[in-house]
């Protein structure tokens, strides 16, 4: 009997991959037996049970694969257009549905959520029994709270006993963009910083335990998702409806949007691509406003996710 694949090694990011979960669970329910993964992060799916192995990207010979067993591809379409000149922008798709699409169909919003099991938690020296956890990420400045906003956040939280904890990996990612991501350091003595310390089981352990998680559009996003925990997510220029987790079949269950003043999605407004390029294009990644503001105002302030925060915990 041939075994069932989903390729997605094109799928170079964190929160991408854990998206294609839904799917993963739609193939598993058609074909009636357990599929088997090529991805840049095996560890997502080992405890996954609609996952019956995952490989390494470069432990798996594809092409044999392919001809010999039954093969599905996802997320290889980025910034690539088909026979027809259309173009796939994730930009403006929810991204599980772009899993989904890729495949031919869609999904409904029962299936929209993620899954993802992880190992036994392993006690941490010195963690906090409470704690706000924190994601201070460089990316694309579109997604990029300014050091100095997430050092003022820390100061207020600090300046009311509350412990702060720092998580997150150094990372580069490679695909149609290349990308060099750092978790930023903020020093302070109510300050845990455990970034570049933890593997995924034992970050998704952190999130669930915080009394709130506060990050952007990022792939810690997507692994809150599948935790119990309150998340903050900070605004930027993609509609966060596209990214938001659904739990319970509800993109609201302990989720909290905080955007700046402009709340237009300018990466996500396809009259941006068309203005830009004079057809239908993704809008990439963004090193500036589409508006030609001086800078991100669909990024909050401080005291507004600071206000939030504290009426969380």
């Amino acid at each position: 009997m041939k075994k069932v694949f989903l390729d997605l090694s094109e799928a170079k990011g964190l929160g991408d991959t854990l998206s294609a979960t839904p799917v993963i669970r739609k193939l598993k329910e058609s074909y009636g037996s357990k599929i088997y993964v090529i991805t840049n992060y095996p560890e997502l799916f080992h405890n996954n049970r609609n996952v019956e192995k995952a490989y390494y990207v470069n432990a798996i010979n594809i092409e044999n694969v392919k001809s010999t067993q039954i093969y599905h591809s996802s997320f290889n379409n980025v910034g690539k257009k088909n026979e027809f000149g259309v173009e796939f922008k994730s930009n403006v798709c929810d991204i599980r549905q772009y899993h989904a699409m890729t495949l031919g169909f869609q999904l409904s919003e029962d299936d929209l959520y993620t899954e993802y099991e992880p190992d036994e938690y392993i006690p941490i020296d010195g963690l906090p029994e409470k704690f706000v956890l924190i994601h201070p990420a460089e990316n694309w400045p579109s997604r990029t709270w300014d050091k100095d906003k997430w050092a003022d956040l820390v100061n207020l939280l600090c300046g009311n006993n509350i412990n702060v904890v720092i998580t997150g990996k150094n990372t580069e990612e490679y695909g149609f963009f290349h990308i060099t991501k750092k978790i930023f350091s903020i020093k302070q003595d109510l300050v845990l910083d455990l970034s570049n310390k933890s593997n995924i089981s034992q970050t998704w352990h952190l999130i669930d335990k915080s009394s709130c998680f506060v990050t952007m559009d990022s792939g810690l996003l997507h692994l809150a998702g599948t935790t119990d925990a309150e998340i903050i997510q900070l605004g930027s220029s993609i509609n966060n409806e596209f990214r938001a987790p659904y739990r319970y079949m509800s993109q609201d269950y302990k989720y909290h949007y905080i955007s700046g003043p402009c709340g237009i999605f300018c990466a996500s407004d396809m009259k941006y691509g068309v203005r830009e390029w004079g057809t239908i294009h993704g809008v990439p990644p963004l090193i500036g406003c589409l508006e030609n503001k001086p800078e991100f105002e669909c990024h909050p302030s401080v005291i507004d996710v600071y206000e939030t925060i504290m009426k969380i915990i």
